[in-house]
């Protein structure tokens, strides 16, 4: 059976109208999971008032507290695997509008023989219809984002848009520890997964007819603003001190250093140098756990380091990034 599970935090509109949407798809054969994480006391309520008026079968949770993405993800899947009918989980943001017929195209993605067990789908910005996501890439940067261009390598899919299977999840559990790591709270958590699930030898592919409207990084305020910049990047630091080959981090050092460096000078000119601050500071107090997660997936790895190149995206970013960042740092946000 299929389980989707979708993460509510101050969204209950937006998440009731993702839910409508599944219960209208005739093609769907799922129970849902759903928790509230930590809303306001108004929005929990409208939406588990919505969820005890209906007859679909839902089961819903509440946390007390916002355990962000992580957090959340981590209580929902383990409330799923709990069910032994249960083999296949979906993950999907409440911000989302799929469309009819979207989770059957993922499951015929799935290659269980080539260990195909992670899959992604086409995320759309719901603002314009533009590409939103394809899963995600690594670029040469040492950054992840987005992959909005096929293209580019597919690293795996998004936690916006995600379907595991059973066999992968326990497997990360049982080998790691850990299925999405709480520690990042939210932002790039899904990229430390997906590498860790290619170093046990699984594959991702995506979908890409499984077709989702996005309403972009709606329960975080946006994509552009302090909360998602300070996660994003400290978190882009930890992953890589966690998973990374350690002869690629040599190798990449240049490319590295340009990167922060701009990072930092766009900050400052943009008047944030305490946020900056605050984000290389609280990653350098992160690093000795994640070199002690490290040790156990290097470990454990059943791919030779090797094979890291292969999943990177020979580009320093994404499409026009250094002409867009030179126009902003000369001539302000555009």
């Amino acid at each position: 059976m299929l389980a989707i599970a979708i993460i509510n935090h101050n969204t209950a509109v937006a998440t009731i109208a993702c839910i409508e949407a599944l219960l209208a798809d005739s093609s769907m054969r799922a129970r849902l999971f759903v928790l509230d994480n930590g809303s306001r006391a108004e929005d929990a309520k409208q939406l588990r008032d919505f969820v005890a008026a209906g007859t679909a079968d839902i089961a819903f949770f509440r946390s007390a507290e916002n355990r962000g993405f992580a957090g959340g993800a981590n209580r929902l899947i383990a409330e799923a695997l709990a069910n032994d009918d249960v083999d296949l989980i979906l993950m999907l943001n409440s911000d989302t509008c799929p469309t009819p017929g979207f989770a059957a195209r993922m499951i015929e993605r799935l290659a269980p023989a080539e260990f195909v067990d992670l899959v992604g789908a086409r995320l759309l910005d719901a603002r314009d219809g533009s590409v939103d996501s394809i899963g995600i890439a690594l670029y040469r940067s040492t950054l992840a984002s987005n992959r909005r261009h096929e293209a580019d390598v597919l690293l795996g899919p998004t936690g916006g848009c995600a379907l595991f299977t059973r066999r992968l999840l326990e497997d990360l559990a049982k080998t790691h520890g850990e299925w999405f790591d709480e520690r990042f709270f939210c932002y790039a958590e899904d990229t430390d997964l997906v590498i860790r699930a290619r170093w046990l030898g699984y594959r991702p592919a995506c979908a890409d007819d499984a077709i989702v409207h996005h309403s972009v990084s709606l329960s975080s305020g946006g994509p552009d603003n302090d909360f998602v910049f300070y996660h994003g990047i400290r978190n882009s630091l930890w992953w890589l001190v966690k998973d990374a080959p350690g002869a690629w981090l040599l190798r990449s050092s240049p490319l590295f250093l340009a990167l922060h460096a701009g990072i930092c000078l766009r900050h400052l000119r943009r008047g944030q140098a305490r946020l900056a601050w605050r984000v290389y500071r609280d990653a350098w107090r992160g690093l000795r756990v994640m070199r002690e997660k490290r040790r156990r997936i290097m470990a454990t790895r059943r791919v030779p380091a090797s094979a890291f190149a292969s999943w990177i995206t020979p580009r320093f970013y994404e499409q026009d990034f250094l002409r867009k960042a030179w126009r902003e740092l000369w001539f302000g946000r555009r």
